[in-house]
């Protein structure tokens, strides 16, 4: 059991009503994802901020195997471009409607049953004869900063984590420009990298200083891609603002968390009920949900 046998036949026999050259498109993009996670499995720090981003997915999960089973999964194939199969988007891969939520569930669940059967030293013995592009250190190369906070919220063991700022926003020289040429009429996706016209929106209230905070329910919710969070991430705290999820207050200076997290939302209700739900919260974080709501 390994990579190859995973993408060339489960995976391929699962997307099989997929033209072949979009099919490839997707095992792809997984198996970057699956060899470049996997080459920096033992560094603790790397695989736990990469895997973080999938805890508000990942942990609630089935079947009940181990978490970084669960987390692997939801970051190499969920957040791949997968997604775009599942997405209005799907026309891209010339599919009339996009993949339902069973056959997603489907796809996942096989997944987790199959890789929590794999021994990962195995795999990541695969992963390293396997040409592949190495997405995640390319994201990081890009966005240091994002990184470097997402680290530190990874890896906190306590609710709360204040800290030196690590860069001195300049807010008379905003990043309006960086956004407008990432700006383009498109209909996201949740994989795409392009910045829609709501999402520009909305870090424009946020850099202006008309808001404080970028809120999403979860990582999802913004992007499923890790190089866009990242990116969406840099922005915000480059202009000394904070990214919020209903269960993270992250900025440059002061992380908060959950004691224990909420599942990311599935529908708008889901997502009212999570912003309004205070327990497990530190006072601070809970003081801005509250404001919020």
């Amino acid at each position: 059991m390994g990579i190859q046998e995973y993408l060339g036949d489960l995976l391929n026999n699962q997307l099989r009503d997929i033209k072949y050259r979009y099919r490839e498109q997707i095992v792809n993009d997984i198996k970057n994802r699956m060899c470049a996670l996997l080459a920096g499995w033992d560094q603790e720090d790397f695989r736990r901020t990469v895997l973080f981003v999938t805890d508000e997915e990942a942990l609630f999960y089935e079947p009940a195997v181990e978490d970084d089973v669960r987390r692997f999964v939801v970051a190499t194939i969920r957040n791949s471009m997968l997604e775009v199969a599942a997405s209005i988007n799907c026309t891209q891969f010339k599919l009339q409607e996009p993949l339902s939520d069973e056959k997603i569930k489907s796809i996942t669940t096989n997944a987790i049953c199959y890789f929590g059967k794999c021994k990962f030293e195995s795999l990541q013995s695969e992963a390293k004869g396997l040409k592949h592009v190495d997405v995640y250190g390319e994201a990081i190369q890009k966005y240091p900063l994002a990184w470097r906070v997402l680290k530190r919220a990874a890896l906190a063991r306590d609710t709360v984590d204040k800290f030196e700022k690590l860069y001195e926003a300049d807010l008379e020289n905003v990043e309006e420009e960086s956004i407008e040429n990432k700006f383009k009429k498109v209909i996201g996706d949740g994989y795409c990298l392009e910045f829609d016209d709501y999402l520009k929106e909305e870090l424009g209230n946020v850099i202006s200083g008309r808001v404080d905070i970028f809120y999403v329910d979860c990582f999802k919710g913004l992007s499923r891609n890790f190089e866009k969070v990242l990116h969406v991430l840099q922005i915000i705290l480059q202009n000394g603002k904070a990214f919020v999820t209903c269960n993270y207050y992250i900025s440059d200076g002061h992380i908060e968390k959950r004691r224990r997290i909420l599942r990311a939302c599935h529908c708008q209700k889901e997502m009212f009920d999570n912003v309004r739900n205070l327990n497990g919260l530190p006072a601070f974080f809970k003081d801005v949900l509250r404001e919020m709501v």
